[in-house]
């Protein structure tokens, strides 16, 4: 799988709530995620129990547009801009817009999710 093929996947996941797809995009050593309010995690167990609990919520929605790729033998990067949209019942309607960078890197052979930082757009 290439890494664009990888990264349509891991979104993919993601829109669907499918954390077994995620997982399988995801490096199981050690990772970096930079959340929205500046947490950093480094454990992939931490990072998917992080995405399990968000998958149960059911109202919510995400698209994402591709602002920039770049790509070495052994790197991927990817710039997308999001658009997070939740509408919770009896609850307030949530429009986020933020910016996601994710590498990838090429580890025994497939393309693996090393970096997730997602900053807010103001």
């Amino acid at each position: 799988m290439t890494f664009r093929e990888t990264l349509d996947r891991h979104l993919m996941a993601i829109r669907e709530r499918d954390l077994d797809g995620l997982a399988d995009t995801v490096a199981r050593d050690e990772l970096t995620l930079i959340t929205s309010d500046g947490r950093l995690v480094t454990d992939p167990t931490e990072f998917l129990a992080m995405h399990r609990d968000w998958f149960a919520g059911t109202t919510w929605s995400l698209d994402a547009e591709v602002a920039s790729l770049v790509e070495t033998a052994e790197l991927g990067l990817a710039v997308l801009r999001l658009d997070y949209r939740d509408d919770p019942p009896g609850g307030t309607p949530v429009r986020e817009s933020s910016w996601l960078s994710l590498v990838f890197a090429l580890r025994d052979g497939r393309w693996v999710m090393v970096h997730d930082q997602n900053t807010p757009i103001k």
